[in-house]
């Protein structure tokens, strides 16, 4: 049995040939020395009119091109948070969030949204979950792992608190912003208020099938952007120039890039969804974004294998999913999920299709153990 992966959280799609094109070219061109720290010239002003093409003026100097988007929220962290800051993170989450704050000076406040209130954010619950010491809200939109978009008027209810809190920055992690199948994603850049204190990270990795190349940015005040660069200039320098160039060839000519993609996520969601349809007592949210399904699978907790065992947590029935079945899924309890998946549909075809057979089959063979026969 061959084994299915839907575990990554990079998409299988090549990056844009214009990319590789660039790189290639800029390689034989010689542009293999240092550049500058904060990004080259060229780059930060296409970012900057990829951004005013959706309204939002900002400029070059208030953006840093960062060795990935993870690179970018840990400058962030490294030369925001001090001694006993908070990071307020709705959940579910990214659960790399909370892996860098292990190396910053951060503590994470978690505040829990759920599948029944579709993952909405309630702002009473979010203030009673700020504090003087809080210094970082970070939200992801679309959200990894559930796919949920922040609508205009949710963010800039959110974005109201921050005048009542002085110390308090808002990160918008953007980084699937492009990956949608509906309405368009709006930046936390273009509400109104605060805009001293609104930051968005952003990159290549996901919008544009581009994870190993290593680039993203961070658009923020020209403050934030000066510490950042200063910080990143002294640990990693910078991102290679033959990179840049790649990425440069690649926002300068986006649509053409993400058409094709866009195209295959938009049929693989359905498939998934229809899969996911297919089997009895399983809940989930349909992503608006991102290209993961959350579903809970909670049902089939408590539940007992073929071969007599009992499942007896998510990670356990991970386990039996991997171990029977040869697919791998994430164990959502990572996320702040319990009972939950995350299961990614930016894979080929017909790894999509056996995958959702194997997932029913798989739940099918489960019975109730004989200690929850009538209460499930």
């Amino acid at each position: 049995m061959t084994e299915l992966n839907l575990a990554s959280g990079a998409s299988y799609f090549r990056s844009p040939d214009i990319a590789i094109t660039a790189a290639t070219n800029a390689l034989n061109a010689g542009l293999t020395y240092y550049g500058p720290a904060e990004g080259t010239a060229g780059l930060r002003q296409a970012l900057v009119e990829r951004y005013q093409q959706d309204g939002i003026t900002i400029k070059p100097e208030q953006v840093l091109v960062t060795p990935g988007t993870k690179q970018a929220l840990f400058n962030l962290f490294s030369v925001l948070l001090r001694d006993g800051d908070e990071v307020v993170i709705p959940t579910p989450a990214w659960f790399g969030f909370n892996e860098l704050l292990k190396y910053s000076k951060g503590k994470l406040v978690t505040v829990p949204t759920t599948l029944e209130d579709n993952y909405s954010l309630d702002v009473e619950t979010l203030r009673n979950k700020l504090t003087t010491k809080s210094r970082l809200l970070l939200l992801t939109n679309p959200a990894n792992p559930t796919g949920r978009i922040y609508s205009k008027h949710e963010l800039e209810t959110i974005v109201a608190l921050l005048k009542d809190y002085p110390d308090l920055y808002l990160i918008s992690d953007e980084i699937y912003d492009l990956d949608t199948y509906g309405n368009p994603v709006t930046s936390a850049l273009s509400c109104e208020g605060a805009d001293e204190r609104i930051i968005v990270v952003n990159g290549f990795s996901k919008n544009f099938a581009m994870s190993g190349w290593r680039i993203g940015y961070m658009v923020a005040p020209e403050e934030v952007i000066k510490q950042s660069t200063d910080f990143q200039s002294n640990t990693f320098s910078g991102v290679s120039m033959f990179i840049q160039e790649a990425a440069l060839a690649t926002i300068t000519h986006k649509s053409e890039s993400l058409k094709p993609m866009l195209e295959v996520l938009q049929e693989h969601r359905q498939v998934m969804l229809q899969g996911l349809e297919a089997i009895p007592h399983v809940s989930f949210y349909v992503p608006d974004g991102a290209y993961y399904f959350f579903p809970y699978l909670g049902h089939y907790i408590g539940t007992t294998t073929p071969t007599g065992a009992t499942i007896n947590s998510t990670e356990e029935l991970c386990n039996y999913l991997q171990n029977e079945y040869k697919l791998i899924v994430v164990n959502g309890d990572k996320f702040g999920g319990i009972g939950h998946v995350r299961m990614s549909f930016a894979v080929e075809r017909q790894v999509l299709d056996q995958a959702m057979s194997r997932l029913k089959e798989a739940l099918l063979q489960l019975k109730p153990a004989p200690a929850t026969i009538g209460k499930l």
